[in-house]
């Protein structure tokens, strides 16, 4: 009997590893600068220092330079946080969660925020684009709530994936509020775990749900 072999993955060079990261980091520079929707594939070429077959060759397309970066950005924020708080209560996962977003918008990731808020409200938001943005962070929101039922604290008619999905939505419509100037910086970590903290109660019950009235209410 002949054995069938799988081909081997090719392990990508460190040098190709490096020009990958650059063009991650100078798109995510790029989003800030122009948004978005005003970013080419001929403009990420050339602020890259790269062939335009260059990134096609690597990435795919345009969209697939740029979900790249956005991608990039989430796991570099959320996976080093969701390892730092694994053995913290839902509460104060929460809370961790929305401290570290709120504090890297006032600070140097102002322009980038606003720029990818607006694009993931606009209508013409790609699926591929939208989904960079949301899906990590809604991954992150379920495995929460996940936890919350392996506790025995969820309420019984609750879909994880579903109110996760919501959060994310929630979270979003009023950092994009905050974007359009509607909420002040000062307000926006309170405006945030106030929304947030109470879906988490309305979901929740037993020890779970005292956590987040506590957090609310401190």
């Amino acid at each position: 009997m002949n054995r069938v072999t799988k081909p081997r993955k090719r392990r990508q060079s460190p040098r190709i590893l490096d020009r990958r990261a650059r063009i991650i980091e100078k798109t995510r520079q790029l989003v800030a600068e122009r948004g978005i929707e005003a970013v080419t594939i001929r403009d990420l070429a050339a602020d890259c220092g790269v062939a335009v077959a260059t990134l096609y060759n690597q990435f795919g397309s345009r969209e697939g330079v740029i979900g790249a970066a956005l991608e990039a950005d989430f796991r570099g924020r959320f996976e080093p946080l969701a390892l730092r708080t694994r053995n913290l209560s839902p509460a104060k996962k929460l809370e961790e969660r929305i401290t570290l977003a709120t504090r890297a918008m006032f600070t140097e990731l102002r322009e980038y925020t606003k720029s990818v808020m607006f694009f993931y409200f606009h209508h013409s938001a790609t699926p591929e684009l939208r989904a960079a943005i949301h899906d990590y962070a809604a991954s992150d929101f379920t495995h929460i709530v996940e936890e919350i039922r392996r506790h025995g604290d969820l309420q019984p008619w609750v879909d994880p994936v579903l109110f996760a999905d919501d959060i994310i939505t929630q979270n979003y419509a009023l950092v994009m509020k905050w974007a359009q100037g509607y909420i002040k910086d000062r307000d926006l970590h309170s405006r945030v775990i106030n929304a947030i903290g109470a879906s988490f109660v309305g979901i929740t019950r037993g020890k779970t749900r005292a956590e987040f009235e506590r957090l609310m209410a401190a």
